[in-house]
């Protein structure tokens, strides 16, 4: 449990430092699709980041969840960190994709996938 608590708020903040320091960021396609759903939300609130925050690592962690089996049958330790690193790409272009996230910044992308990566090792050494 104490392991999921830590991935699970380690990954928020993660993907939260990315929205925030990103200075191009378009969330507006976002705000357009809940007003459609008569739901009214702000274009600058922190509540919109950290929902797709939020999104981006249930979908993290789910992958993770998921594909366990295979990663201690095939990888075991050698490709862990490639398997980790596919999987934040992975839930975190679906997620800015299906949301229409745009101008995102690449380079705190690139540091969010070797970092948060690099956490996930780390996290795995946490006993359950």
């Amino acid at each position: 449990m104490l392991k999921i608590i830590f991935r699970f708020v380690i990954l928020v903040f993660l993907n939260y430092s990315v929205i925030n320091l990103s200075d191009d960021i378009d969330l507006e396609q976002l705000v357009k699709d809940f007003e459609l759903l008569n739901i009214s939300i702000s274009k600058d609130a922190i509540l919109l980041d950290f929902f797709v925050s939020i999104l981006i690592t249930i979908l993290t962690l789910f992958l993770i969840f998921f594909f366990k089996p295979f990663i201690e049958i095939y990888l075991l330790y050698y490709l862990k960190y490639t398997f980790y690193l596919l999987v934040n790409l992975l839930s975190l272009s679906t997620i800015f994709i299906v949301l229409r996230i745009y101008g995102y910044s690449r380079l705190y992308l690139l540091i969010y996938l070797i970092i948060s990566s690099s956490l996930l090792i780390l996290s795995d050494k946490i006993k359950r």
